[in-house]
């Protein structure tokens, strides 16, 4: 009965909300619009099919106090268009870009330095990758 109720509500919300973003942005919640908002900075360099991005665990955002399920690479594209990969990834040393969290912001840095990239990959791998 719960669900046949629950269905009627969303499906009414639904009905007057039937643009694909509104709709996109309820039904997925964060880790939709948190994906959308890093796409969107690539987007508007007009870069966003040319980059790769390293994308940190969910576990690192939950040590961060950010509540994000990072998408795994394939439903990120789906969201966003945008390429990502995760650390356990032996072409993440490709990244050109990548993501981490500073004073309670989602930051994107780009790559200067392999070396450095390689460290962050190394700390992102021993937070562990989960789905």
């Amino acid at each position: 009965m719960k669900t046949v109720l629950s269905y009627g509500r969303d499906f009414q919300n639904q009905q007057n909300h039937l643009d694909r973003e509104t709709r996109m942005r309820r039904r997925f919640g964060n880790d939709y619009t948190f994906s959308k908002d890093i796409a969107t900075s690539f987007d508007r360099k007009g870069i966003k099919d040319k980059v790769l991005v390293l994308m940190p665990p969910t576990t690192y955002f939950t040590k961060m106090g950010i509540k994000y399920h990072v998408p795994e690479p394939a439903v990120f594209y789906y969201y966003t268009g945008l390429k990502t990969i995760w650390a356990n990834s032996r072409e993440a040393i490709n990244a050109g870009w990548y993501v981490r969290v500073s004073a309670g912001k989602i930051i994107i840095d780009s790559v200067a330095d392999k070396k450095d990239l390689q460290d962050t990959i190394v700390a992102f791998q021993k937070m562990g990758i989960s789905l």
